[in-house]
């Protein structure tokens, strides 16, 4: 198969199942486009120092959390439930609380290697700067 062949038979929509022990159940995870990847790195994006000395930092956790919110398709982390149960304001506060820090970092890993990124411990230090 030719290379224009491969793209115009593509397909993006590619998900796995990411089982988690301590809760007895998987998350489906989603690849992601660079749009929604652009977006998250935005949202966790905020200015520090004034002036000239002004600069924009990434907050790496809120970055993570984000792309959860855009990569797991089988749980809304916005269901008024699950806000209430976890006491959190938003669906990425309710992915900060509800989730342990190595969950998260599987989650991500796997949907950062679903949208064809390799090492993502790399990648997720690239992203945010």
């Amino acid at each position: 198969m030719d290379a224009l062949q491969a793209f115009l038979t593509a397909d993006l929509h590619i998900e796995k199942d990411i089982p988690l022990q301590r809760l007895r159940a998987a998350l489906r995870v989603q690849a992601i486009d660079s749009a929604t990847l652009d977006r998250a790195r935005e949202q966790a994006t905020f200015v520090v120092n004034t002036g000239r000395k002004r600069e924009r930092e990434c907050d790496n956790e809120k970055f993570k959390a984000i792309l959860i919110t855009h990569m797991v398709v089988n749980v809304d982390f916005g269901n008024p439930d699950l806000l209430q149960k976890y006491n959190a304001s938003d669906k990425v506060d309710c992915v900060r609380k509800a989730l342990l820090p190595g969950e998260i970092e599987r989650i991500v890993d796997a949907g950062l290697t679903l949208s064809g990124f390799g090492d993502t411990d790399e990648t997720v230090d690239e992203l945010k700067n």
